[in-house]
């Protein structure tokens, strides 16, 4: 079924919900939107708590990415440095992820 109306179609309501949400979001919260590491969901959900919870949640956001890059990197930097036909014991994958990231 066709929209009776121009303003009933998606664009313009994703339009009027993205002003909407950025009238309640933060500064980081529009940035981390912008940049494309949230969703337009999660820009909605997290826009309705406070300023203070928005930051709060952007920032555990950026760590918890962060802490995979450094575990992507150094899952490479160790199989790099194996030969070929040497077996992977998991655990010494996991104690080098693990000394990688909490030496932050």
């Amino acid at each position: 079924m066709r929209p009776r109306y121009a303003s009933d179609s998606y664009d313009a309501d994703k339009a009027r919900r993205l002003r909407r949400i950025r009238r309640r979001a933060c500064p980081e919260l529009k940035d981390a939107y912008e940049a494309g590491t949230i969703s337009l969901r999660q820009f909605d959900l997290v826009s309705r708590g406070s300023r203070a919870q928005q930051r709060r949640i952007v920032t555990a956001q950026r760590a918890k990415h962060w802490t995979a890059l450094i575990a992507a990197r150094t899952i490479d930097q160790f199989l790099d440095s194996l030969g070929a036909g040497t077996p992977i014991r998991l655990r010494d994958v996991e104690l080098a992820i693990r000394k990688a990231v909490l030496s932050l």
